[in-house]
């Protein structure tokens, strides 16, 4: 006589090797999307530490920005000054545009700190080289 399982397709050993294979894919994928999520919050917390740096860059320096003013401030100057501690210092270029502007709610001048970022695998939006 024939072997049954020899005459289905589908056995009980194919159908859990199969479920084994899809369980393991499913584990990778996660993985992979937990990693590039993680990457993009790095640079959004360097981000952060770059415009915390550039307030305590105007501390130390004793400069006020004028109401409607707006001054650029690089990543080698927050450098220089010991500001910044994150490993993607060395990484990524970048700076910090700090304006005083007008809100319009309360018609008084805030300052605004806007850091701008290019690693190798990020860049900041409206991010430029001038």
């Amino acid at each position: 006589m024939d072997n049954i399982e020899e005459k289905y397709f589908l056995t009980r050993g194919k159908v859990i090797l199969f479920a084994l294979a899809l369980i393991i894919l499913i584990i990778v994928i996660v993985i992979i999307k937990n990693t590039g999520s993680n990457s993009i919050e790095e640079y959004k917390n360097f981000e952060e530490e770059l415009s915390s740096a550039a307030e305590n860059y105007f501390i130390i320096m004793e400069e006020e920005l004028e109401d409607g003013e707006e001054e650029r401030i690089s990543l080698n100057s927050l450098k220089k000054m010991n500001l910044v501690y994150n490993e993607l210092q060395n990484k990524c270029t970048g700076y910090v545009i700090a304006s005083s502007e007008r809100d319009i709610t309360t018609n008084e001048y805030e300052i605004y700190y806007r850091s701008y970022i290019k690693c190798p695998k990020y860049i900041t939006v409206n991010y430029s080289e001038y």
